[in-house]
């Protein structure tokens, strides 16, 4: 699962704490030194913007919310940035090279930060501690906060749910249900809720849920999921397609709107 923005309590990276209204270029000529180790051709550029700017956004208030976007950019930018490093230029190969520079300075500021991070007692990074290296330790203390106003936002409580997942489904389905209802209209919905209700439903063979939730990850543009097997499916047992379709509607409605509550 793709975690994006995180936001709650004190380490609320809130609006006036956004440094980054300044523009790239006008950063790279003030502050060179966080943009000459990224490749200068126009490759992986959203990611090379997201980097600069957080990068210039720790400068001015060094947190560890800065750093956990960092993290979190630095692996966005090595998976754009590995892909590109294996593509050849015909005319100019420094560029190649220029490429496989950038992949080693992610490598290197993952190490850092990671290293940086890992006393860090922010929620965020203990999950990143504990998804990414294994951490129990980290994951105890990320469980500590369960039930704390810290973990009440969407990005959060689906970081809970990649632990409920384990062994207790049912608590999945709540959390992931949670985090829908901390949605706000035209939030940037992560679309993996969807597939990983879906994917639950199918293993409980509660196949009309599991269509309910199909039908909605395609409303959201989820392209990898074959609803056409589950909708066979709800058929045998004698579902109604049509009202398990007008159910789904109700809840993409709900979910845009940031007016979504959790079935009974």
């Amino acid at each position: 699962m793709r975690l994006i923005s995180l936001i709650f309590g004190t380490l609320l990276l809130s609006g006036c704490d956004k440094f980054s209204e300044i523009g790239i270029t006008e950063i790279c000529e003030q502050y060179p030194q966080m943009c000459e180790d990224l490749n200068s051709d126009a490759w992986c550029r959203a990611e090379k913007s997201k980097i600069i700017k957080n990068r210039y956004n720790n400068l001015k208030q060094p947190s560890d919310g800065w750093k956990y976007e960092l993290l979190l950019n630095f692996e966005e930018y090595k998976q754009c940035i590995a892909k590109a490093s294996q593509i050849e230029h015909i005319k100019l190969k420094e560029k190649k090279s220029g490429r496989v520079a950038g992949l080693i300075t992610a490598d290197k500021e993952l190490r850092k930060l990671a290293r940086d991070t890992q006393e860090s007692k922010d929620p965020r990074l203990l999950y990143y501690h504990w998804s990414r290296f294994g951490s129990e330790e980290h994951l105890k203390e990320f469980l500590a906060y369960r039930d704390s106003e810290l973990l009440e936002s969407p990005e959060m409580q689906i970081a809970l749910a990649t632990y409920y997942v384990k062994n207790d489904r049912e608590k999945t389905i709540q959390t992931l249900y949670h985090a829908l209802e901390l949605y706000r209209a035209n939030d940037e919905i992560d679309s993996e809720i969807f597939n990983s209700l879906t994917s639950i439903f199918v293993k409980l063979e509660d196949y009309p849920k599991a269509f309910i939730w199909g039908y909605i990850a395609r409303e959201f543009k989820v392209e990898k999921l074959d609803l056409s097997q589950i909708e066979a499916l709800v058929r045998q047992t004698g579902g109604n397609i049509g009202a398990l379709e007008d159910t789904a509607d109700d809840y993409v409605d709900a979910i845009k709107s940031g007016e979504f509550r959790a079935p009974n």
